[in-house]
């Protein structure tokens, strides 16, 4: 449909600028974060008004390079890796 934006629900957040621009494409960050009522949980929307814009991937890469340093696959996005400290066991 001409003019429509579709995003698909389960991607993961991995913010260039939280708040401002994620790359993962989460559907959480443009969601209301209250539920329904107090008695059940789900979200009372339908649709959402949004903006799209082309950018430039080598232009946010030098603004933000930190972003784009972290640990990432082109097909799932963000690789989360555990983090050990200095002397940590695992069991």
């Amino acid at each position: 449909m001409p003019g429509a934006v579709y995003v698909d629900h389960g991607a993961s957040y991995d913010p260039i600028v939280p708040g401002e621009l994620d790359r993962g494409g989460a559907i959480n960050t443009i969601t209301p974060h209250n539920i329904t009522s107090k008695n059940v949980a789900g979200m009372a929307v339908s649709g959402f008004l949004v903006e799209v814009k082309s950018v430039n991937l080598d232009e946010l890469r030098k603004k933000y390079p930190e972003a784009f340093n972290r640990p990432y696959r082109a097909a799932s996005g963000l690789r989360r890796e555990r983090v050990l400290k200095r002397d940590e066991k695992i069991d």
